[in-house]
């Protein structure tokens, strides 16, 4: 019986090969160098990097150029070109590996080099960082980025001076203080589709006070405030109690979600957002 593969162009069956299983990907570049060429895209598409020594070894990997053959034609084969959806940080509030927030062991420079080198990033995590460095980062920030999401505690965010404003659609943080002026400039900024603020516990739940700024948001089409608690329905009580003592009356571009912050039996809302992060569709870009 002849193998049903026979009937696929090669290209494909090596995509569908590394799609299923990255690790396979990766040693179907060692094939050749057109193979390395068929699959580079989907190896690189999304990149979580947890640790300093991911990060260590991403940049380093990112940083030199291959040459491949496709076709007639001679292409430099570079990975950072690929990257669309990149994740830096922890990914559990619990497992932080060496990157907690006042941790020494972030390579900060490094960071750097590798938002230096991913222009063709749509969207952008950066999660735990000391928000001393934060404004170094802002820096070098993409300006083709279309979904920004950072926390907690990462510093001011200062709208007029990220390369990334005129483009980006939807903007998110974790357990993060704005000033009132801050979140003004986010959500009036003419780009600016959603702006999702994700609270772990109820004790965020002031900046309801702050939700007068969508007034004059043209853009605007949601500001998401969602409140954590032990279950769905002890946030939904919290929400409930905000808005009285707040007097917060509702209206079409607000919502507010509640949701458990447990994960896998345990509290853990870093790994509840990261999973939200791997699941978001890619944000369109404005025509």
């Amino acid at each position: 019986m002849p193998s049903p593969w026979r009937s696929y162009k090669p290209t494909l069956v090596f995509e569908i090969s590394a799609a299923a299983d990255k690790s396979e990907g990766a040693k179907l570049c060692l094939v050749c160098r057109t193979a390395q060429y068929w699959v580079m895209h989907i190896l690189y598409d999304t990149v979580v990097l947890s640790s300093s020594a991911t990060i260590e070894r991403f940049a380093t990997s990112i940083n030199g150029a291959r040459s491949s053959t496709s076709g007639a034609s001679l292409t430099e084969l570079k990975p950072s070109a690929f990257v669309r959806k990149l994740w830096i940080g922890p990914t559990s509030s619990i497992d932080q590996v060496d990157l907690s927030y006042s941790s020494p062991a972030w390579p900060i420079l490094r960071i750097c080099a590798i938002l230096a080198l991913c222009q063709s990033l749509h969207t952008l995590a950066i999660m735990n960082v000391h928000q001393k460095s934060w404004p170094r980062l802002a820096l070098d920030v993409p300006r083709g980025v279309r979904a920004l999401w950072i926390g907690p505690v990462h510093g001011k965010a200062d709208w007029r001076y990220l390369s990334c404003a005129p483009s980006a659609r939807e903007f998110l943080t974790m357990d993060t203080y704005m000033t009132e002026d801050e979140l003004r400039q986010i959500v009036r900024s003419p780009s600016i589709r959603r702006v999702r603020r994700f609270f772990s516990r109820p004790v965020g739940l002031g900046a309801l006070q702050q939700l007068g700024c969508v007034e004059g948001a043209q853009g605007l089409e949601k500001l998401e405030i969602v409140c954590c608690s032990s279950s769905k329905e002890e946030a939904a009580m919290a929400l409930e109690e905000a808005c009285q003592t707040y007097r917060y009356e509702p209206t079409p571009h607000v919502a507010l979600i509640p949701r458990s912050h447990m994960y896998k039996g345990r509290c853990d809302p870093l790994a509840l957002l990261h999973d939200d992060w791997l699941d978001a569709p890619y944000v369109r870009c404005i025509l």
